[in-house]
């Protein structure tokens, strides 16, 4: 039983690893979410520290639920940790690039493991999340100030890796989407996708809770949520629901 168990959380890994290394804009080691540390990270939440982590460290986030985010980190395994599929107490977390970026406090399960790369999950409290790195509040913010040209979006667009979305062609806007957190699907739709009409945003479609004036949202399928310009049609608007939704449950 414990050698099927590994191969399943090896496999499931591997092909999540391969959808991954698939978008060249989103790395483990450029794209991601922020420590605001050093932090406490525990089993659950306000429960028995784990680890810690160092200030600036790339994580994978969940959204904030009573004010708790799960978090995911990856770190570099010996063989010993990976036969085991454990971390020991007590010792340094290590990244690809080898540098220092925690310790364990208690000994840590390993959720899924890469060749030499494991992926660990825990709770932290949302203070602990550095929101100068948050797509979502940072998005708010560009929109809320009211310029929605694409060249004003551009730099955040690259800080955060989106890339042009080339599956669902059936809307006539241009879209740039980054993926949904690990932590929250291990086989991940967007998180965020942003809609341009003639290099103007027009609307967002976004899995956690946005809001920005001028911009009404509609709640679609699949935990998913569409804002658009109020200043839409609504038939456009219809229109968008309808094809999004559709998009979403065709898809796996």
């Amino acid at each position: 039983m414990f050698y099927s168990n590994v191969i399943l959380k090896t496999l499931t890994f591997f092909i999540f690893f391969c959808i991954l290394k698939d978008v060249q804009s989103q790395t483990r080691l450029e794209v991601g979410e922020r420590i605001n540390g050093p932090a406490n990270i525990r089993d659950t939440v306000n429960g028995k520290i784990l680890f810690s982590l160092n200030d600036g460290v790339i994580i994978e986030t969940s959204p904030a639920i009573n004010k708790w985010v799960k978090i995911g980190v990856y770190v570099k395994l010996t063989g010993k940790q990976i036969e085991a599929f454990k971390l020991e107490k007590n010792i340094s977390l290590i990244n690809e690039d080898g540098k220092t970026i925690g310790k364990t406090i208690s000994q840590v399960e390993i959720s899924m493991i890469e060749e030499e790369m494991g992926y660990i999950e825990a709770y932290t409290h949302q203070d602990n999340i550095n929101m100068g790195f948050n797509p979502e509040v940072q998005l708010m913010k560009i929109l809320a100030m009211g310029n929605y040209q694409k060249k004003a979006l551009e730099p955040f667009m690259k800080k955060f890796g989106f890339t042009e979305y080339q599956e669902d062609n059936k809307l006539k806007f241009s879209q740039y989407f980054i993926y949904e957190s690990t932590v929250v699907d291990l086989s991940p739709l967007d998180r965020i996708t942003l809609l341009f009409d003639n290099q103007n945003v027009v609307g967002y479609f976004h899995t956690r809770n946005m809001v920005v004036k001028g911009f009404k949202t509609y709640e679609l399928v699949r935990g998913h949520k569409l804002s658009i310009l109020e200043t839409l049609p609504n038939k456009d608007i219809k229109s968008l629901i309808q094809k999004r939704n559709a998009y979403y449950n065709s898809v796996d």
